[in-house]
């Protein structure tokens, strides 16, 4: 069910959609829209998946998304990228108002893309996602540290505001270096399935060894697949708390968090 949630003038996380992959799309268990960012007076959308607008007017009933700063697309796939047109029409007005700025891979765009190739024109700037790339929206700083092990092009970022940083390990195989790549005080983990398989995402084990690395003051667990779903993510995520000392979350539809209050765990 649908819930409105009251907004906030605090830096906080807004998580759009906690679902993944194809059978969680298909029926919608959870939502698919993706991560909101208000941060710095900033406002910055992540990986707008199928359903996307939607809930973002549902969860964010009195903001408008024209007021958007910019959007990050980290890889091209459906689940990440279903509604990518139309915030992109919705921030130029159809192409009447010169706004907005893209940040996404370089497969996202042309042929086999997913970018209308049109709307690229009504846009004030688009960056291209290389590892390395460091973006700076006033106070606050993106970088895209390396490139992630995903059937397509694919990368994280590391956000760095003030005295703390956030860190989205978006999906891809385990690899060690993602460790040192995501070195942060919050970090969001893509946790699409409970074990390890040929399938290109983070398992539980995965997500364990990563926390444990990095130690950041909390994590939080989402786009949840199948059998995340049916395990429950809360259990799940109190199962890595145990086996990392470390306080995990497992986000939820429309849930707003605030950073303040995330920067208090031990």
């Amino acid at each position: 069910m649908s819930r409105k949630v009251k907004e906030s003038a605090k830096d906080e996380i807004i998580f759009l959609g906690t679902g993944g992959a194809r059978f969680v799309i298909a029926k919608q268990l959870r939502a698919t829209g993706g991560i909101f960012f208000r941060i710095g007076g900033k406002n910055i959308l992540v990986d707008p998946g199928p359903e996307s607008y939607y809930r973002f007017l549902t969860y964010l009933p009195k903001f408008n998304p024209e007021k958007i700063d910019a959007i990050i697309l980290t890889h091209k796939h459906i689940d990440h990228s279903g509604d990518i047109n139309v915030y992109l029409d919705v921030l130029t007005q159809g192409g009447f108002k010169k706004n907005g700025f893209l940040v996404a891979p370089g497969d996202a765009f042309g042929k086999g893309g997913v970018i209308f190739e049109y709307l690229l024109d009504f846009l004030k700037e688009v960056k291209i996602i290389k590892p390395g790339l460091e973006i700076e929206f006033d106070s606050l700083k993106f970088q895209f540290p390396i490139r992630h092990e995903h059937r397509v092009e694919t990368y994280g970022f590391k956000l760095i505001h003030n005295n703390y940083s956030v860190s989205y390990i978006v999906d891809t195989k385990f690899f060690s270096e993602l460790v040192n790549a995501y070195r942060s005080d919050i970090i969001i983990l893509s946790l699409l399935k409970l074990e390890s398989s040929e399938i290109d995402h983070l398992s539980v084990e995965d997500c364990k060894e990563i926390i444990i690395g990095i130690k950041p003051k909390v994590a939080i667990i989402t786009h949840f697949g199948m059998t995340i779903i049916r395990n429950g993510p809360w259990n799940v995520a109190r199962q890595l708390k145990e086996k990392t000392g470390i306080t995990v979350l497992a986000a939820e539809d429309g849930r707003h968090y605030e950073i303040e209050k995330l920067l208090s765990y031990e």
